[in-house]
């Protein structure tokens, strides 16, 4: 977004949380944003201690994301110049891995695809890809990956997240991974410690010459431990998606966050 708003000369604002539900050093990716020309702004859950402090830990990490969106939405209430992107809600983004991730792995496997392995993040990489390749080839299986305190499937399959919007006086909006439970999607979640996507991070640095992160290392140790489900000869994808430099500050030890 900042890569975007900077050379298309958009002012950008991009809303993080202060804190986690979970250790995590965003620093490195804050000043990535800011060499962009972004401006970045940390939310404070202070004021709603309350309510977070008897949650557990799944339901705080929905909690704070419920927050950022409050913010966003507050702030595009308050002028008419400002649009938020809404990725977790805005259809457009599943439509765009749709006409172009999707297209690309298509017309390069050129054949089947057995199995289609991505974190679930915001839904928009695991549902456009899946509507691209199970046109193609219906009987794909759609595995989703989440790390072990951000399972945000299960948000949206609980109601959790749904709540908190509703606890945030959001208006009425669906999210993509509402969507795909829509689609009775994924086939299959995998749970992915640090440890093991860290590791698989490590591997494909060394190994395959991708420096890619933790994000990356969790699709791959995913798409390895599916492959080892299924029959020989069948064809899986996956795709790396982030940079390890935004985890530098955290080494050695990232942390798989979508």
């Amino acid at each position: 977004m900042a890569f975007v708003g900077g050379v298309k000369g958009y002012k950008v604002r991009l809303i993080i949380p202060a804190q986690l539900s979970s250790d995590y050093n965003p620093a490195d990716r804050i000043g990535i944003m800011k060499h962009f020309g972004a401006d970045v702004e940390a939310l404070d859950p202070r004021p709603y201690r309350k309510l977070l402090q008897n949650l557990r830990n799944e339901e705080r990490a929905a909690a704070y994301v419920a927050l950022r969106m409050k913010r966003c939405h507050e702030l595009e209430k308050s002028d008419p110049t400002i649009w938020w992107a809404n990725q977790l809600c805005n259809i457009n983004n599943a439509r765009a891995h749709r006409d172009t991730t999707g297209k690309e792995i298509l017309e390069q496997l050129e054949g089947d695809v057995d199995a289609w392995v991505a974190s679930i993040g915001t839904g928009g990489t695991m549902l456009g890809v899946a509507d691209a390749i199970g046109k193609a080839f219906p009987s794909t299986r759609v595995v989703g990956v989440v790390p072990t305190d951000d399972p945000r499937i299960d948000w949206a399959r609980s109601g959790a997240i749904r709540g908190f919007l509703e606890t945030f006086d959001l208006p009425k909006m669906k999210l993509l991974t509402e969507r795909i439970l829509d689609k009775d999607l994924p086939d299959e979640v995998v749970t992915v410690t640090d440890v093991d996507a860290r590791e698989m991070a490590n591997r494909l640095c060394k190994e395959e010459g991708f420096f890619c992160g933790i994000s990356s290392g969790a699709n791959v140790f995913a798409a390895i431990k599916t492959a080892r489900k299924l029959s020989k000869g069948t064809r899986i994808v996956t795709v790396l998606v982030d940079r390890r430099d935004r985890y530098f500050s955290e080494y050695p030890n990232e942390h798989y966050i979508v």
